[in-house]
């Protein structure tokens, strides 16, 4: 996997860690503005950036990272 630091973010790209994001926080009841939420959402986009650059792979990737995976 490649880490592209500084990669700007098209609409198509947000959409992809927004969805994740909006799974996730719902299947955790977490609040996406809370600071669960935003730590979440800041780890899918370090997950994004790795090379998981479509739905199925940033899902996959995330049910694979150990904080999102155990959270509680």
């Amino acid at each position: 996997m490649t880490f592209q630091l500084n990669r700007t973010f098209g609409s198509e790209e947000l959409k992809v860690i927004e969805a994740v994001l909006r799974n996730w926080c719902g299947e955790h009841k977490v609040d996406r503005m809370s600071a669960d939420g935003v730590l979440a959402g800041a780890v899918l986009v370090s997950l994004f950036q790795a090379g998981n650059i479509t739905l199925p792979a940033l899902e996959q990737a995330a049910k694979k990272h150990k904080w999102l995976s155990e959270f509680r």
